[in-house]
């Protein structure tokens, strides 16, 4: 691990043979919105004996579905699993354009570019900062909490889009953990543990077609690295190549990992 101001070093080839390797696995945009696809995505991991997952709660997708305000999802929320659940706070809205009377600004070429090519408009808190970054956070927290029972131990932005200012609003509300594209940060010691993730898109065709494709070499090149993270959205399971794909991963992954929660990830070394 590494500071979260410093560039993490490279990895020494006779180490990470010998280091215990993890598989966090993942669970995003939980919400009412996706009630059947996310019962679909428990049953598979059910069904591959997954023991641990980290559940990735929005608070009102999209302005529409707010998770606090629906009985049945708090009760689905708080029901036993097979697995041992952890839970995440994932944005807010999930979407950029939900506040239009006060439209978050592109400070940079950098953020202008992850929100044209990285996301459909649902990198969040890309752009927010200071007080409304602080306002979205704690009505995130507080959704939350009415839905848990407790506050949040991580949260994790939208598409993993966020500026600088996030990792200092997140410590100040005592959340542990939080992730970038590459990178486990463990807030509460300072600490960056490298771990890249597979996901897949499956927005179109292309976008389908693409992410079978990336996540087959992804699974051969960080075949070797300590820590790999493992992202499931529930539109993957309205697609079974996609599905097919993840069982796959999921298994071949497993061969030579121990799938962790975010605490033992960061104990691994």
């Amino acid at each position: 691990m590494t500071r979260l101001d410093q560039a993490p070093p490279p990895a020494s080839s006779s180490g990470s043979r010998n280091a215990a390797r993890g598989l966090l696995v993942a669970l995003h945009d939980v919400t009412p919105a996706h009630a059947e696809r996310l019962e679909q995505a428990e049953r598979l991991l059910a069904v591959l004996g997954i023991p641990a997952v980290t559940y990735l709660l929005i608070p009102d997708f999209h302005a529409r579905f707010p998770a606090h305000a629906c009985a049945d999802f708090i009760r689905w929320c708080r029901a036993p699993r097979s697995y041992e659940v952890r839970w995440f706070l994932h944005g807010y809205f999930h979407q950029e354009s939900v506040d239009t009377a006060r439209p978050p600004a592109v400070s940079t070429l950098t953020e202008w570019c992850a929100r044209k090519f990285l996301t459909d408009g649902e990198g969040e808190f890309l752009v927010l900062r200071g007080p409304m970054l602080d306002e979205r956070l704690r009505a995130g927290v507080d959704s939350f909490r009415q839905c848990l029972g407790h506050s949040p131990a991580g949260f994790v932005a939208p598409a993993w889009l966020y500026n600088e200012e996030l990792i200092p609003a997140l410590a100040r509300l005592n959340v542990a953990f939080t992730e970038s594209h590459f990178h486990v940060f463990d807030l509460l010691s300072a600490r960056s543990l490298p771990a890249p993730v597979m996901t897949w898109a499956s927005r179109t065709m292309a976008h389908r077609v693409g992410s079978l494709a990336v996540t087959a070499t992804e699974r051969r090149i960080w075949a070797r690295r300590p820590l790999v993270r493992l992202a499931l959205h529930p539109a993957d399971f309205g697609h079974q190549p996609l599905v097919d794909s993840i069982a796959r991963s999921l298994d071949a992954l497993r061969r030579d990992r121990q799938v962790v929660t975010y605490e033992q990830a960061c104990a691994l070394t």
